[in-house]
């Protein structure tokens, strides 16, 4: 199962993260500015909890080709928790460069959205172990958010050579969204398609009839 993969290396990435002490929240309940960008969509189920506390919706980005953990969380808590339900994440800055990944002629980021059971309060998924941390309650299992901060030839061309994007001439500086691509087989890595901004949907980690061609990292 290729989200099965995907899942597995998502959790320990999450304990590393809080293990290191590098997880920082980014809270934007408050924030009435202008976001930087919005990802909305539909949360079609959420797995159940026994936790107490809230329910948040979480980018949090992945640092895979340099350090292997994720460092940043910008996330919102939840006002509806009954699916399915509209949901809004008004991202309202730029992930920091020590989260992106160094592709050497240039940095990209990639993030994950999650829902999270937030039972300390902290704003981040925490743990010392993966069945530890704030119980994951649901992913955008075929959905990554991008940023580059800046977009070089030499970045272009790097990309291009790694092959992981199936339309790399559509990625464009700033944030970027990406729909998985199911093109190699279970030992193989898929790739990812640069799309338009569209309804990214939200499903319980378990959701058979949501399936998932994420499985690079």
């Amino acid at each position: 199962m290729k989200l099965k993969r995907f899942v597995q290396s998502l959790a320990v990435s999450l304990a590393l993260g809080s293990t290191f002490g590098c997880g920082e929240a980014l809270k934007d309940d408050d924030y009435t500015g202008e976001p930087r960008y919005v990802v909305q969509g539909e949360v079609k189920s959420l797995a159940p909890t026994e936790a107490n506390g809230a329910t948040r919706i979480t980018l949090a980005w992945d640092n895979w080709a340099r350090e292997g953990d994720i460092t940043t969380y910008q996330s919102v808590e939840l006002t509806s928790l009954n699916p399915p339900f509209d949901y809004q994440l008004r991202v309202v800055d730029n992930p920091p460069d020590e989260v992106l990944n160094d592709f050497e002629p240039g940095l990209i980021g990639f993030a994950y959205l999650l829902v999270y059971e937030d039972v300390n309060g902290n704003g981040v998924p925490d743990g010392d172990e993966a069945d530890d941390w704030d119980d994951l309650r649901g992913m955008a299992r075929n959905h990554v958010v991008l940023f580059v901060p800046e977009l070089t030839g030499a970045l272009m061309a790097t990309l291009r050579e790694v092959e992981l994007f199936v339309n790399v001439d559509d990625l464009k500086p700033g944030f970027n969204l990406a729909r998985g691509v199911c093109v190699g087989t279970e030992s193989s890595f898929d790739k990812l398609e640069i799309v338009p901004n569209e309804p990214v949907t939200v499903a319980d980690p378990n959701d058979p009839s949501e399936p998932s061609c994420i499985n690079y990292h």
